[in-house]
């Protein structure tokens, strides 16, 4: 199987398989979660995407589970914006220790801004 079929099989919505469509007992519809494209979207979209689901859906509630599910998304939020800044500098950063190439990495890890590819050492780690 070739890198490319890798990444496409891999970002198939698992909701519609790939095809868009969703069914429903009135018929076909767009898939909800690929929003009838068939593949997922980047993995920033999708969690922003999820983040205002769940905001809209505590918006107007007055009790201490909804402030704390806002007070938790802006947290997420928080921790991401600061997590780009850190791939930002990252990049400018020019080491002998390939230090900026770990910390690129860990915080992509976390955004999912680029697909990455294994480390050498991830690929000398024993198989358990």
């Amino acid at each position: 199987m070739s890198t490319s079929d890798q990444v496409s099989s891999a970002s198939l919505c698992a909701t519609c398989h790939g095809s868009g469509e969703y069914p429903t007992e009135s018929g076909p519809v767009d898939c909800p979660d690929c929003g009838g494209a068939g593949t997922l979207p980047p993995k920033k979209v999708m969690i922003e995407s999820r983040a205002g689901d769940i905001e809209r859906a505590y918006a107007g509630a007055r009790n201490t589970v909804a402030s704390d599910v806002r007070w938790l998304l802006a947290e997420l939020r928080t921790a991401r914006s600061a997590l780009n800044e850190i791939i930002a500098l990252a990049h400018d950063v020019t080491d002998q220790d390939a230090i900026a190439i770990k910390i690129r990495r860990i915080a992509n890890r976390a955004l999912g801004l680029y697909p990455s590819a294994p480390s050498l050492s991830d690929e000398r780690k024993p198989q358990l």
